[in-house]
């Protein structure tokens, strides 16, 4: 009965044999959050200016370790909970600092996650939306689909139109049902009705604008509202083009500069 009645009364005070161990882990708790807030920081830093993070190593003390973690030493400095941590490090105290390349991207994912979906209710909330898409191939050569939708941003005080990017899509064929079935697919993942699309704007190549087997006419023949824009600056671009070539003198210098 004494052993019970001192444990319930310990119990009520909260002074039980593990409250040490509560202590040093709600501190282990804070210390990580201070750690994950200055690193997240970071991450939002580099994101905005689109520098690059990383360089030639992952080295905390190389010269050639990165945008990232030049950055961090230049918090070390100022800041006690960093210099601890860069302290640990050093000493090899601990073994996950979260300083390397997989917490980085984790960040820019988690970032870029929370943003889109921002867009996407202002896109939902405009209801009706305008599709822009064109491609390009990357570095390695991979063809990358962009798709941007144009909108009314209802969300502020001040109502305008406004142009969000949505994503990159490698497309394994540039062929007119490709582009129109991941166009599809990309409008169906974010949730995005195809019927409320109310335009479309592409360049002037012909799987693109075609009348007849386009992208832009087979979105028409099942969303007949979706009309169809041409992008103008490509279009001014062919019309330069044109112009030039169909003068020998400016063909001639052109070819010559």
């Amino acid at each position: 009965m004494k052993a019970w009645k001192e444990t319930e009364l310990r119990l009520k005070k909260i002074v039980t044999i593990d409250v040490s161990h509560e202590r040093a882990i709600s501190k282990e708790k804070e210390y990580w959050k201070y750690i994950l807030k200055r690193i997240m920081s970071v991450v939002k830093t580099l994101a905005i200016s689109n520098l690059a993070f990383r360089g030639g190593n992952e080295k905390i003390d190389d010269c050639n370790n990165g945008n990232f973690l030049r950055i961090i030493k230049i918090i070390v400095e100022f800041d006690p909970i960093m210099q601890e941590h860069l302290r640990q490090i050093r000493k090899k105290e601990i073994r996950h600092h979260y300083l390397g390349h997989n917490i980085q991207n984790e960040m820019i994912q988690l970032l870029a996650s929370e943003v889109k979906n921002i867009i996407l209710e202002i896109v939902k909330s405009a209801k009706y939306f305008s599709i822009i898409l064109d491609c390009t191939p990357d570095a390695s050569h991979d063809e990358q689909m962009t798709l941007i939708l144009r909108c009314v941003n209802v969300s502020t005080s001040s109502i305008k139109v406004d142009e969000f990017f949505i994503s990159f899509v490698k497309v394994v064929e540039t062929t007119r049902e490709s582009f129109f079935n991941t166009l599809k697919s990309l409008l169906g993942s974010n949730e995005l009705d195809i019927n409320n699309v109310r335009g479309q704007g592409y360049d002037n190549g012909s799987n693109m604008k075609g009348q007849n087997k386009g992208v832009q006419s087979r979105v028409i023949r099942e969303f007949p509202r979706a009309f169809y824009t041409p992008c103008g600056s490509h279009s001014l671009n062919l019309a330069f083009c044109d112009m030039a070539m169909s003068c020998f003198q400016d063909k001639s210098f052109f070819g010559i500069v």
